[in-house]
């Protein structure tokens, strides 16, 4: 609980009511939820036809399940935005969302210009932020990452006054539709974080790119779990579901427009342990969206628009993920005896492997570039056992330098591959890898 107080003290929003405060909103102590649940909405009305009816019966299921009888409700945390440059339709969507919530019996909520706590079901309550009128609009580069943060940093303070009783803070989105057992979790999932399965659904004419969009989330992630990287996880924010403790830690979502949900994960992810659940499955449905710079809506489209202008879809090559493979194989035995491992171009050597098309020197300026060399060099000397130095290397290496470094072979050795030949050619290096680890 340290950590949360601190947090809740230095790095929560200013406006997040705490403490004494707090009280004032939910002025009953029995006034407890056993799961909570944020969703950020820009402009998404259409949540409240099938997303709030999936979460509404999930949380349904779960006060079935539980065996705490003072515990039966979800509470549902809304953070309904816009900021100072968004086009008038969304703040005229946002209103409509507010307009059905307020329609609903309002409780233990003395009047503000932010907050409402509508009861929608005997199982689920929604604690409404409205961020759609001045003063209380975003800034404009800040966007989905300021809305989860502002939802979490309720549920913490929330959590800290007893009032939400939870193992985890589960976020997802105004496009996401959850499975009736999205609250329940496993018991085997003792993780810091877990990530509930996806599938991306939706029959309108984009159909065909989502689906390839999807194979090129899923193909990344394979790639990166094929070279046995500690961030072969997917980053979508409609999956996350975080402890509290991790969440404080991190100091939590990064205010940005976009990739929020990648800089949380791959901080947590140094700080605990992650697992992937087998239940509570979540169904995006593929909205056609610009509200982030990228995401699915902007990278379906982009495909989209190869596919109508009969333009090749491509994917990075699989020879990235050989390359990534062998650098961290090198990594692991570097740890062993830093000592007597510390010529560039030998190290160089060994994480090019066979493939001759890259430019040995030019590789070693890629290394360097992305600060390798140095990221091995300070393990060594502030890192006393393997296991110290291989921890290091790792966190310093994270899921971030690993695009970078990605983009960095893509740039200077290994272009794009038609997406079907990307994956064919990938399956074939599995097959190969597996021959040789039997043979």
């Amino acid at each position: 609980m340290k950590t949360i107080k601190k947090y809740l003290a230095q790095h929560a929003e200013r406006e997040i009511p705490r403490g004494l405060y707090l009280s004032t909103f939910f002025p009953k102590k029995e006034t407890r939820y056993h799961h909570g649940v944020v969703v950020p909405l820009y402009g998404e009305a259409d949540w409240i036809k099938e997303g709030l009816p999936s979460l509404q019966f999930a949380a349904e299921i779960a006060s079935k399940k539980t065996t705490h009888t003072s515990l039966l409700k979800t509470l549902l945390i809304a953070v309904i935005n816009r900021h100072e440059l968004s086009e008038e339709a969304v703040e005229t969507d946002n209103e409509r969302t507010i307009h059905f919530l307020k329609s609903f019996p309002e409780h233990l909520f003395p009047d503000s210009p932010i907050y409402g706590l509508y009861e929608i079901s005997p199982h689920l309550d929604i604690l409404l932020m409205n961020h759609n009128q001045e003063p209380y609009l975003f800034y404009s580069k800040e966007g989905v990452g300021k809305a989860r943060k502002l939802g979490m940093d309720m549920a913490l303070a929330l959590y800290a006054e007893g009032y939400l009783t939870t193992d985890y803070f589960h976020t997802t989105d105004g496009d996401a539709i959850v499975n009736s057992d999205y609250f329940l979790i496993e018991e085997k999932a003792k993780a810091s974080v877990l990530l509930h399965p996806y599938i991306h659904t939706g029959n309108y004419e984009q159909s065909e790119a989502l689906t390839i969009y999807e194979h090129s989330l899923r193909y990344y992630v394979s790639g990166l779990q094929y070279a046995q990287s500690p961030y072969a996880h997917e980053s979508l924010g409609s999956t996350i579901a975080i402890t509290p403790e991790c969440y404080a830690a991190v100091r939590g979502f990064p205010k940005r427009n976009a990739a929020e949900d990648f800089y949380l994960l791959n901080k947590a992810v140094k700080v605990g342990s992650l697992y992937q659940s087998q239940s509570g499955l979540v169904k995006l449905t593929g909205r056609k969206s610009n509200r982030v710079p990228f995401g699915t809506g902007v990278g379906t489209d982009k495909f989209w628009q190869k596919i109508r202008a009969n333009e090749p879809i491509t994917f990075y090559s699989p020879l990235s993920f050989q390359i990534l493979k062998n650098l961290l194989e090198v990594v692991q035995l570097w740890s062993l005896s830093p000592e007597e491992n510390t010529d560039r171009a030998s190290v160089t050597l060994a994480i090019r492997g066979e493939i001759t098309a890259i430019d040995l020197k030019v590789f070693e300026s890629l290394l360097t570039s992305l600060s390798f060399f140095e990221i091995l060099e300070t393990a060594k000397h502030q890192r006393k056992t393997p296991e110290a130095i291989l921890k290091h290397i790792h966190e310093s290496w994270d899921g971030f330098k690993t695009l970078k470094f990605i983009h960095g072979l893509r740039e200077n050795f290994l272009p794009e591959v038609e997406w079907q030949t990307a994956l064919a050619n990938f399956a074939a290096l599995l097959t190969s890898h597996r021959l040789k680890s039997t043979g």
